[in-house]
């Protein structure tokens, strides 16, 4: 009897600790209890991971979810991610293309088994057919040693000596090894690509230089470390704001009309841009940018902008679109 009991007392655990629902019928008829002996086998659990020692709770908090049916583990449903925010999760990864296959399916497969929820095979099959469908980067490279290098090294204010492939101008990565001692500053993704934010050594740069992470052939982080000034210090989050299509350069302040159907995707493009006139559903936009990259997003709207200011970037943008009129010719 002290065996069947211990027995069904793992099993409701289990599953409250897995997330699901358990509700009294499912175990009434699958270990052939009646209703008195479950609700005494609920309280038991309760008493167990509500008590205390030494002032610490050694589980989580069960109550009855009238909504769900049956009784749950609170705190592990609020805290946790559940089926709606992993299926969300899941498909942002997916789109991201950021990872090799086997990064993705280990990722993914890893975060299903830890959702709390009833739902895994229903994401397993809204997801399935993307997953098996799914196109890695062509780059073909492990990134996962390589970026936890790279942020503990930025954690550590650690100095790295990388060795670097650089793009030659037929398009090709170049065979010859370029090396650079860096000061690493931030790991950003965009594109399909995460990126090495970095100072290099001996440079007066004012703005930092871009490596894309997975044309790094090695990364040594050296013992050394290099000094923060904390009045100037670097922050992802800014950056990211200012650059487009991680394209390096100056910081200018660029301004352009736009006409299109969506000035709402223009402003989460550009998140720092600010819309100084309206018209008709005709914009006056300014935003403030990092390097050329807003030039590739500017001509992938055709007709619906014009560059108003400054007048060396409309210049700029004129021949472009002429040269590109040429080619159709």
């Amino acid at each position: 009897m002290e065996r069947f009991k211990s027995d069904v007392l793992l099993y409701i655990y289990n599953d409250l600790q897995e997330g699901k629902v358990v509700r009294k019928s499912d175990i009434i008829n699958k270990f052939n209890i009646n209703e008195r002996t479950f609700y005494r086998y609920i309280k038991d659990i309760k008493n167990f991971v509500e008590e205390k020692f030494n002032d610490d709770l050694i589980g989580e908090k069960i109550i009855a979810d009238r909504e769900k049916g049956g009784y749950i583990f609170k705190e592990k449903h609020e805290k946790n991610l559940n089926e709606r925010e992993i299926l969300a999760i899941s498909k942002v990864l997916l789109e991201s293309r950021g990872f090799i296959e086997n990064e993705m399916k280990n990722i993914i497969s890893k975060l299903l088994d830890n959702c709390v929820c009833e739902d895994k095979k229903s994401i397993q099959y809204i997801i399935g057919n993307e997953l098996a469908n799914y196109v890695p980067p062509q780059h073909g490279k492990g990134l996962l040693d390589k970026l936890w290098q790279i942020s503990s090294a930025i954690e550590d204010k650690k100095v790295l000596d990388i060795e670097y492939y650089k793009m030659g101008t037929d398009g090709n990565l170049r065979e010859e090894v370029s090396r650079r001692i860096v000061y690493p500053e931030g790991l950003l993704f965009s594109e399909y690509y995460f990126y090495l934010i970095a100072f290099i050594e001996g440079k007066s740069y004012e703005y930092p230089a871009i490596y894309r992470v997975d044309r790094i052939k090695d990364i040594d982080v050296t013992d050394r470390k290099y000094k923060v000034d904390y009045s100037k210090r670097f922050q992802d989050g800014e950056f990211r704001k200012l650059i487009q299509f991680m394209q390096a350069g100056e910081l200018e302040r660029v301004k352009f009309r736009y006409t299109g159907s969506s000035i709402e995707a223009v402003l989460d493009r550009l998140p720092n841009a600010e819309v100084r006139k309206e018209n008709h559903g005709k914009y006056i936009v300014e935003a403030k940018v990092f390097g050329r990259g807003i030039k590739m997003w500017l001509l992938s709207q055709g007709d619906s902008v014009e560059v108003l200011s400054p007048d060396k970037f409309r210049e700029e943008m004129k021949m472009t679109i002429l040269e590109i009129s040429k080619m159709y010719e």
